[in-house]
């Protein structure tokens, strides 16, 4: 199955996604991929760094460029993306992938993997397979995401761009997950 998260900066993706693998491994599911964390500065956000979900081991994955460049990065808009970040974040989703992990958490798709690079190898190698993929993406990006990946059927299984609020009472919706797990048609 593939599933989007979708909602703009600062809508709850990143909660409602803690809350979310938190209820797969409750439950006695692997769950692999990558989260991406906001690192901030004096209560101001400075970029993110991506968590392996199977090893918790995090990595520097992207910095405004105002804060901090990176060597051999790509820029997007404001950003700097780290090279062996994005090489750390593709290897996380490929070993979830090879594991065969129940939920493979991609945290998030943007500008980047829609112009071909980024983590688009490990995004293609993930909607290929067998796996579950749940795929974080602002929702304005949600046409261009679904008309690139054309020939895969995606079902949204949250939207936080209306309600940001209900991020809690979405990711504790037992039938949501289950929706997730089982049928694109089950709703709360």
């Amino acid at each position: 199955m593939k599933v989007l998260a979708l909602g703009e900066p600062g809508s709850g993706k990143t909660s409602w996604c803690r809350k979310h693998i938190d209820w797969y491994r409750k439950h006695s599911s692997s769950v692999g991929g990558i989260l991406s964390l906001e690192t901030q500065r004096q209560g101001r956000r400075t970029g993110f760094s991506a968590i392996d979900l199977l090893t918790g081991e995090e990595v520097p994955f992207a910095w405004l460029s105002r804060y901090r460049s990176f060597k051999a990065r790509k820029k997007v808009g404001d950003y700097s993306f780290s090279r062996d970040g994005i090489l750390f974040a593709s290897a996380a989703i490929e070993r979830a992938i090879a594991k065969n992990c129940e939920l493979v958490l991609i945290h998030e798709v943007g500008p980047l993997e829609l112009c071909g690079k980024g983590l688009m190898s490990a995004l293609e190698l993930a909607l290929a397979s067998s796996v579950n993929v749940l795929i974080v993406v602002r929702s304005s990006l949600k046409g261009a995401v679904q008309k690139h990946f054309s020939e895969y059927e995606f079902m949204v299984g949250v939207d936080l761009t209306q309600s940001p609020s209900r991020v809690s009472n979405l990711a504790d919706c037992k039938s949501r997950e289950v929706a997730i797990r089982k049928s694109p048609t089950e709703s709360c």
